[in-house]
């Protein structure tokens, strides 16, 4: 991708924006769909129950059953999602500008994929289906907030730095946001469990979590780490780094939290006699919004380190890098670095 968008005007960011904040409730209620075992009310696709998806009629759904409600109004939030896609791809056509297009037909491929897999995992039941399913949500979300940082001012009114520390941002950067997304995928793992997994492949499953969670902690504290003690680092990077770090000691709590309410407290954790009368509910209240806000803050952690990626690129070019052992001074106006 070059250069973040010259242009004054502020609709393809606006766009962008009302993208990322439509997409982040489609998350949350696609993770309420998979929680609340909610996905097969709705046993037809693209149809609904034979209707017209967007015919449906509308007293059925919000009064009727609440796990059709949520099926429905995931599928509807989608669309409208996908719509958003379209225009956003339409403005960039009328605009002529190469990189909106080449943003708008990702984000378009994405979100019909995201459909599309949606749609076969209602028809054909299959769990590895919902697994890449629940991958590529997290995907398309990440991708949407690095379109939204590519068309913004803040990206724009950037400039190059000079630092010894620039290859550490970029490799830290992207080492971050390849574990948060191994994070995702075995996440969605342990999420969608097939009837065939024996006990010992779930537990080495969530075993695996577990690693890759610390690496993800090692990550994030290690870009937030380097960024406060350069005194000439962005502070883009250092406040989305920090942030990160909290998100990630929010949703250890919650990962812990969500296995108590669905198999008990953890017996590899010290304090389990204070939870010795707790019952397990399954599909309490309690569970979804546990289970479901775990999953929503996983794709906020990689949004994250998307943001830490474009951030570093940005400020820390990859020319400047490379010669990190002897920075030289730059040269020519620093809004013409190439981004990626």
């Amino acid at each position: 991708m070059t250069n973040p968008v010259q242009s004054e005007s502020p609709w393809p960011h606006r766009l962008a924006m009302v993208l990322v904040c439509a997409t982040f409730p489609l998350i949350w209620i696609g993770g309420l769909v998979t929680t609340t075992k909610s996905g097969m009310a709705v046993p037809d696709w693209p149809s609904t129950y034979g209707y017209n998806m967007f015919l449906y009629p509308w007293q059925t759904w919000v009064f009727g059953p609440y796990d059709l409600f949520l099926e429905h109004g995931h599928r509807l939030l989608a669309s409208s999602v996908g719509m958003l896609c379209i225009a956003f791809l339409v403005l960039a056509l009328w605009r002529k500008d190469k990189s909106l297009i080449v943003l708008g037909v990702i984000a378009l491929v994405l979100v019909l994929s995201q459909g599309v897999l949606g749609g076969l995992r209602v028809v054909w039941d299959k769990t590895t289906i919902a697994r890449v399913h629940g991958c590529v949500g997290p995907l398309f979300f990440g991708f949407l907030v690095y379109m939204e940082c590519f068309t913004s001012k803040r990206l724009r009114a950037m400039s190059a730095i000079e630092s010894t520390r620039s290859g550490s941002y970029l490799r830290l950067s992207i080492g971050f946001m390849v574990v948060a997304f191994l994070q995702i995928v075995l996440g969605s793992l342990i999420r969608h469990v097939p009837l065939t997994m024996t006990h010992g492949a779930f537990r080495a499953a969530l075993l695996f979590h577990v690693i890759t969670a610390l690496l993800v902690v090692v990550s994030a504290i290690a870009i937030c780490f380097t960024a406060w003690r350069d005194s000439q680092a962005n502070r883009s990077i250092r406040f989305t780094s920090t942030f990160a770090v909290l998100l990630i000691v929010g949703q250890i709590l919650l990962g812990i939290a969500a296995y108590t309410v669905k198999y008990g407290w953890p017996t590899f954790l010290p304090g389990g006699a204070y939870f010795g009368r707790f019952v397990v509910q399954w599909e309490s209240a309690m569970q979804s919004m546990i289970v479901t806000g775990h999953v929503a803050v996983g794709s906020l952690i990689l949004a994250c380190s998307v943001l830490l990626v474009t951030y570093a690129l940005r400020c820390y070019p990859i020319a400047s890098s490379q010669a990190n052992s002897s920075p030289a001074k730059l040269t020519g106006n620093p809004g013409k670095e190439v981004m990626a």
